[in-house]
């Protein structure tokens, strides 16, 4: 194998090499962007979880509240006092 044909081998190589390596670059940036978009989400995800646990307990108070005023109203209406 003559010195050119070793060149022209090599050089054919490092262009593939090159080639490769961009193509592996720009997977690298879509996955990094599909990640923050996963993480966004897990993000907003935990915030809805703490605003429905907040709003399942708000909610439970004021039924407790509603129920409580309830037999208190069905007591005054049936002519007996609270104590």
């Amino acid at each position: 194998m003559d010195d050119k044909t070793l060149l022209d081998l090599f050089g054919s190589l490092s262009r593939e090499i090159g080639d490769i390596k961009d193509g592996i670059q720009r997977i690298e940036a879509r996955l990094t962007r599909h990640g923050g978009i996963i993480n966004g989400g897990a993000r907003q995800i935990a915030r809805l979880v703490t605003w429905s646990e907040e709003v399942d307990e708000m909610l439970a108070e004021r039924d407790g509240r509603i129920a409580e005023l309830e037999r208190r109203l069905s007591r005054l209406e049936n002519g007996k006092r609270e104590s």
